[in-house]
């Protein structure tokens, strides 16, 4: 398991997506909005010291563990939004939780210790 400690600055994205890219050694837009969507969630509303990341790939399944010491959030109940009929009718912000549901092939989240841990899985082919 590949870890990295990310400060809570949104600038911190950058060395983020370098870090699963280069494990999966390929870029991935669904895997880098997953990782942007969680990432910005924390940093802007966890209130957290620290971000986390472990990272694993095996049999094209990549595994995505991000592990805060923030306000408890399970992002697995937000209810999902209403979803506008079109662009015009979108507004920004509210999308992330839900987009990142979507995407990913399994999602889960424990409270332990005082840590947010939200484990994402996603097939990278």
């Amino acid at each position: 398991m590949n870890s990295l400690k990310l400060d809570l600055d949104i600038n911190e994205l950058i060395k983020l997506n370098a870090f699963i890219n280069k494990i999966i050694a390929k870029k991935d837009i669904q895997v880098d909005l997953i990782a942007e969507e969680i990432f910005v969630n924390i940093v802007n509303y966890s209130n957290s010291d620290f971000i986390n990341v472990n990272a694993q790939y095996e049999n094209q399944t990549l595994t995505l563990e991000f592990i805060d010491n923030g306000i408890p959030f399970n992002p697995l109940l937000k209810e999902d939004p209403d979803t506008p009929d079109t662009i015009e009718e979108t507004q920004i912000g509210g999308l992330g939780i839900f987009l990142t549901k979507q995407l990913a092939d399994d999602i889960s989240y424990d409270y332990l210790n005082g840590e947010n841990h939200l484990k994402i899985i996603k097939k990278v082919e």
